[in-house]
């Protein structure tokens, strides 16, 4: 039976809707520090997050990558909110392996989930399969399987505690999630979206450098729209057997799409859209 997650990566949540049909919560964000920052500070959030643990639900974590001029900072808080009470047997979902080791190393024995942006698949490019359609069936089998589908690296992450990953769905790689889930792991759907990158700052500190960052002007989506693909000597080209999706989304530095119509009914836990409770 799926257990449905609600992600609060918003300043502007909204704590008064009813979560009733909702087992667990995870805070934080999962590309952008000084967003996770703001989020897991912010005080109107925390009495929530209290709140809803104090009613039996699940509380977790999830962490972004870590430049490293953020990282003193950043354990500082780590050790911090681990003495929270909401958060003392909390997952903490991991995108930055650095940091997974620092986590692993200051408490041995806290459970740990991979997050999305630590996984690869060539499928989760629209051009993916393009990449190795000249290779022999069983290559291409291979080949379009989840980067962690592999027995090494799932013996690595038992050592530090990873018993879940958070991943994108497509057709093509759910048989390698699957398999991943019949070895022993936990596998957690995005049930709202398809994060296609990341990118180094956010559009909101593109438009001025000078912008400090308040947490609340990247939290609207802004449309995208493909207008020319280019080839790597530069000229336009457009290959009619690519289906790119459209419209993508631009939220703070998340490139991103609405996610298929896949059934996801066999993942251990759905990711699901705070936007579905708005009052």
């Amino acid at each position: 039976m799926n257990t449905y997650e609600v992600r609060i990566d918003q300043i502007n949540f909204n704590t008064i809707a009813d979560y009733s049909t909702v087992e667990a919560f995870s805070i934080g964000h999962e590309s952008c520090i000084l967003k996770f920052f703001k989020v897991i500070q912010e005080p109107s959030l925390l009495d929530f997050i209290k709140a809803q643990y104090q009613s039996g639900k699940q509380i977790r974590i999830i962490t972004p990558f870590v430049p490293e001029r953020h990282l003193d900072t950043l354990k500082a808080l780590i050790e911090q909110l681990c003495q929270e009470k909401c958060f003392h047997n909390s997952v903490i979902i991991v995108n930055d392996f650095g940091l997974m080791n620092y986590i692993h190393r200051i408490e041995p024995t806290r459970q740990m989930c991979l997050g999305r942006n630590l996984l690869s698949c060539f499928d989760h490019a629209p051009w993916g399969s393009k990449i190795y359609e000249s290779e022999p069936p069983e290559i291409q089998k291979v080949i379009a399987q989840v980067s962690f589908y592999d027995d090494e690296k799932m013996d690595f992450f038992r050592q530090y505690h990873i018993r879940e990953i958070e991943a994108n769905l497509t057709e093509e790689s759910t048989e390698s999630l699957k398999q991943i889930q019949k070895a022993g792991f936990k596998v957690n759907i995005y049930g709202f979206s398809f994060l296609y990158g990341i990118q180094r700052s956010c559009y909101i500190r593109r438009y001025c450098a000078d912008q400090t960052c308040s947490g609340t002007e990247c939290e609207l989506p802004e449309p995208l729209t493909l207008d020319k693909l280019w080839c790597g000597a530069g000229f336009y080209q457009m290959d009619e057997n690519i289906q790119f999706p459209s419209p993508l989304y631009l939220r703070g530095n998340q490139i991103y799409s609405k996610i298929d119509d896949i059934s996801c009914n066999w993942a251990d836990r759905i990711i699901i859209n705070p936007e579905l409770y708005k009052l």
